[in-house]
Formats: C-alpha cells, structure tokens, sequence
C-alpha cells in the first residue's frame, strides 16, 4: 500500500501521509491544490512506538488546527494498515494531547474528555447560541430546518459579531428526538464541511447534560453518521472510515 492515501471519516476526506519532516503553509496549499478529491485537511503521521503515532494536522487553507477527530480516526486506521502499530489500541498524539482509539474493521472509536460550555446563551440573530470547547472553539445553534439553514450567510453574521471575539467552529443542529440529531458545520480554516467530531463531543455533551439527549445517540452529518455514548466521564465517538 502506497504511503499515500486519501481517507474519508464519515466525509471529512483528507490526505494522510508519512511524516517527512515540518511543511510550510506554502507546501500544503500547494498538496491540496494538486489533489484528485476536495479534502478538508492534510495529515502526515509519525510512529513514535508500537501502540502509538503522532498526528501533524494541517487545515486546506495552509493553517494548523488544535484537534481534527474525523483526522484522528483516520490516523488510527492508516497506522494500522501500514503497520505503524501492533496493535488495535492506538494513542494518537494530537496538539491538546494523547486522544485513544480503538480499530475494529473499517471502524473507529475515539475516547474523549468532557467539552466544556457556557451555561449563559448569546443572542446572534435571534438565535440563542452556546458557546462550546474541546481544546479548539465550537459555537451551537439549534436551528428548525439545518437543511434549508443559510448557513454561509449565518458564518458571516458571526464573524462581525462583538460577542465573539476570534474564529470559530459552528455547528448547527436539529433534534430529531432523543436519540438523533441533524446537524452541519462549518469549520474555520476549511469552511462548510460533511462533518466534525469534535463539533460532534460538543454537540452530545451539551444535549446530554441538559437531558434532552439519551446515552447512545447519533448525530447524523451530511457526510454520516457518528454513535455517541458517555461512560465514566468520557465520551466515546465511534463512525466509519474508508479510502477514497
């Protein structure tokens, strides 16, 4: 198997590599401007020991991102495949620290900690919106129909606005019932996006923490479908992830 290798987790599609050494935001501009797929990111993955691997995760537009759980799934299986690991337990070092992988098939779980979130909702055109953390920033906004949502127009009210003061992820969800949620993102650095774990932990932990989810949901992105359950004051997010 080539070292080269286009991956989708649950439809954030990315390049994953073996790590050469530090790229320039020239150098990954100029990789995804020659790729065959639109991806979100770039990935280049370094074997550090037997059971684990450090991600170094670029966005498309150049710039570095905190944390990329989709990244991270398919780090974990592509350290897999090309035998960076020996086995299916897999630390994958990010920039916020060792994130914990479990490898079944064309599956992955991560194990996460609790985001955080403001309990204080903001108003932005006259949407109450939480605001959500996991190591990088998510703005939630719970929304009729995420279908029909003029998302694009929504991201540029938000970035003049005074109550936020830097860039943002936002997620936008409709709660279907208790155990589904429709949602879409749009990703700083990147712009709308099929999906986003980690929007995906804030999405559940909040909806969880305020009863209104059950343990066991799914957060359904255009790109699919991520299983989200709690236990032990860890959140476990668990999808699908495939070559392109």
């Amino acid at each position: 198997m080539s070292n080269t290798q286009y991956m989708s987790g649950t439809g954030n599609n990315f390049i994953v590599d073996k790590y050469s050494g530090q790229k320039s935001e020239i150098e990954i501009i100029s990789i995804v401007a020659d790729a065959t797929f639109d991806v979100d990111g770039v990935i280049f993955v370094e074997k550090i020991k037997d059971d684990t691997v450090k991600m170094h995760y670029f966005n498309n537009d150049g710039t570095s991102a905190e944390i990329c759980v989709n990244g991270i799934r398919c780090v974990a299986k592509y350290s897999i495949d090309h035998s960076y690991v020996n086995t299916n337990d897999i630390n994958v070092i990010a920039p916020i620290g060792i994130i914990k992988s479990h490898v079944e098939g064309d599956y992955v779980t991560i194990t996460s900690d609790i985001p955080s979130y403001e309990k204080e909702k903001i108003i932005i055109n006259d949407y109450k919106c939480v605001k959500s953390n996991i190591g990088n920033p998510h703005l939630l906004v719970e929304v009729d129909n995420e279908q029909k949502f003029d998302l694009k127009q929504f991201v540029n009210v938000v970035k003049k606005s005074e109550q936020i003061k830097s860039d943002i992820n936002i997620e936008i969800f409709n709660q279907t019932d208790k155990k589904f949620i429709q949602a879409r993102v749009y990703e700083r650095g990147v712009g709308e996006t099929n999906a986003c774990g980690s929007g995906a932990l804030c999405m559940f932990y909040y909806l969880y923490d305020n009863n209104r989810v059950e343990n066991n949901s799914i957060i359904i992105y255009p790109g699919g479908e991520l299983e989200m359950s709690i236990k032990d004051h860890k959140i476990h997010l668990k999808g699908q992830v495939t070559y392109l």
